[in-house]
């Protein structure tokens, strides 16, 4: 039972999150997916906001949360494995808590409001979190009997997420590009992981 919310939950959140960044961009005239970031779909004062926080952050993070959570629980007990899943979950729970706290538009004003610094917090606590928490969920996967692919998908996310946060950081003209592949590299290991629990209940 565990195994199959932890699955469903994870599924319906990344498919519900590439919905937001296709609909919630398809319906701003002008936005970029290269150039502007995710979080502007939901910015104060952008098309649609209360419906791209409330119907899209929102539940993405609360069921990306519940797989962390629920995969904690079913994967194999280690130190590795719990901080890598604490910190995997200070990502997701980002998605949820940006609901609350929008940024300002644009997303880099010159004086921020109190909403945009708590965005630019969580936001840092999150892109912090998610390469360390894959790459530790990599390397604790090598034990897992039946997921041992799941350690180099796990340092190459791991990496991946990493170097494209310093490059969101580094080049703003393409700051929305790098921030969705730092977000689907995520999201590509959290579903695999999650096919790789509901495959084989034996595994690990």
């Amino acid at each position: 039972m565990i195994r199959t919310l932890a699955f469903w939950s994870a599924v319906v959140g990344a498919a519900l999150l590439l919905i937001m960044i296709i609909a919630g961009g398809a319906a701003w005239p002008g936005y970029s997916h290269v150039r502007d970031f995710i979080s502007e779909l939901g910015a104060t004062g952008a098309p649609h906001a209360r419906l791209v926080n409330f119907a899209g952050f929102l539940p993405v993070g609360i069921l990306m949360t519940m797989f962390t959570v629920l995969a904690a629980f079913v994967a194999p007990r280690g130190a590795l494995q719990i901080a890598g899943f604490a910190c995997l979950t200070l990502f997701t729970a980002t998605y949820a808590v940006i609901a609350f706290f929008p940024c300002d538009l644009g997303c880099a004003p010159v004086s921020p409001s109190f909403s945009q610094l708590m965005h630019n917090l969580f936001g840092l606590l999150g892109y912090l979190g998610a390469p360390i928490g894959l790459i530790l969920l990599g390397v604790a996967a090598r034990q897992w009997s039946g997921g041992r692919w799941l350690f180099p998908l796990g340092i190459i996310c791991g990496v991946v997420a990493a170097v494209a946060f310093a490059m969101m950081l580094a080049e703003p003209a393409t700051g929305g590009l790098v921030q969705r592949l730092l977000e689907g590299a995520v999201v590509v290991w959290i579903l695999a992981c999650a096919f790789t629990l509901r495959r084989d209940r034996a595994s690990i």
